[in-house]
């Protein structure tokens, strides 16, 4: 079971905009008021332009943003349906015309989606994406294998050694060379590989708003990584309430038979349940939010095991004559020393053969 819980008093530290503010006759204006609304926190930030007109803001947390630019002898700009994603700088430029500032001009319409202020190989994994695909337990390093470059490496898994998460190959990097990120937190487990749970699954997708997957020619900030560099941030609350409740089953009931799977025998018992709850708004409007998830999840399964026995023969005491020191097939030939432990050890459990299956 995880719980994540996170208060936002000023916005998270993952996005910027910025851009230039020019006349009708594209001649630059210096000292204009610029201001970056969140739409939906109302959360603002505002600046300055430099004497080259130019402005920047960072440090703005994820949502639609609309961004007003004003100066004295000059109508006031708005554009609004700006989306900023993590580790995206949106470049807004701004056009005043002459007027009283009391005028407003208002245009809707998103920022060029081309990153043009860095050179980042970056693949951004959105909120839609990862509620609409399915996910075979609801972890979101899932979806970082279908970007470009990333593989996934099963090899080591589930030990001390290696950590129990989905280990990724980036860019043909050990898994160990990744870097991530949880609202700017190193989360790397143990083994500096990906975190997750005992159970195998990271954090669930339900706590995430999006996350990005970066593969190269990222800045010296993520100096650590030689691989890829997932960068994820939480959900936050905003003015208004939201929240859901799920459940996720899966059942052996429901299943078909694995290949594996004994033809006369039933298929074996698979149960799991995987639930959980999310809530998210408002504790002063405009300043302070909440946003808290809670998932569970359990697992009930059986494996079958298939393993070589020892034959009818072996157990009747026919072993390798005492001339001969060498072992050559375990399954029928063994040293003379070695008949007895054996026949005290395995009972004959099926027909004659020279070979036989274990359950």
């Amino acid at each position: 079971m995880g719980i994540f819980f996170s208060v936002l008093a000023q916005a998270q530290t993952t996005a910027a905009i910025s851009g230039t503010v020019t006349d009708s006759t594209a001649a630059a204006v210096p000292g204009a008021a610029v201001r970056a609304t969140n739409v939906e926190t109302g959360i603002v930030r505002q600046t300055a332009t430099d004497g080259a007109g130019r402005y920047r803001i960072p440090e703005l947390g994820l949502g639609s943003y609309s961004v007003e630019a004003q100066t004295a002898g000059f109508q006031t700009e708005v554009r609004s349906g700006i989306r900023l994603t993590v580790g995206r700088e949106a470049v807004v430029n701004l056009q005043l015309q002459v007027g009283a500032v009391t005028e407003r001009v208002e245009v809707t319409g998103e920022a060029p989606l081309v990153q043009t202020t860095d050179s980042t190989v970056s693949f951004l994994v959105d909120e839609s994406t990862m509620r609409d695909l399915p996910l075979n337990g609801r972890s979101y390093t899932q979806l970082a294998t279908l970007q470009p470059g990333v593989t996934p490496n099963n090899n080591y898994v589930g030990n001390i050694s290696g950590g129990t998460g989905l280990n990724l190959i980036v860019q043909g990097q050990r898994p160990s060379e990744n870097l991530f990120l949880i609202d700017g937190t190193i989360a790397n487990d143990y083994t500096s590989r990906t975190p997750a749970g005992a159970g195998g699954n990271s954090m669930g997708v339900e706590a995430i708003q999006e996350f990005s997957l970066l593969s190269g020619n990222y800045s010296a900030e993520f100096g650590t990584a030689l691989g890829g560099v997932v960068n994820l941030v939480t959900r936050n609350g905003t003015n208004t309430f939201h929240g859901s409740v799920f459940e996720f089953l899966r059942n052996s009931s429901l299943d078909a038979k694995n290949y594996f799977d004994p033809k006369d025998e039933p298929i074996p018992p698979f149960k799991r349940n995987q639930f959980g709850a999310a809530l998210g708004g408002p504790i002063q409007r405009d300043r302070v939010f909440f946003f808290g998830n809670i998932e569970s999840l359990l697992e009930r399964k059986s494996n079958p095991l298939s393993s070589r026995y020892p034959t009818r023969m072996l157990t009747g005491g026919f072993c390798l004559p005492a001339r001969s020191r060498s072992i050559r097939r375990p399954n029928q030939w063994l040293i003379p020393c070695l008949c007895r432990m054996f026949q005290a050890i395995w009972t004959l459990v099926t027909a004659p053969g020279s070979s036989s299956t274990i359950r």
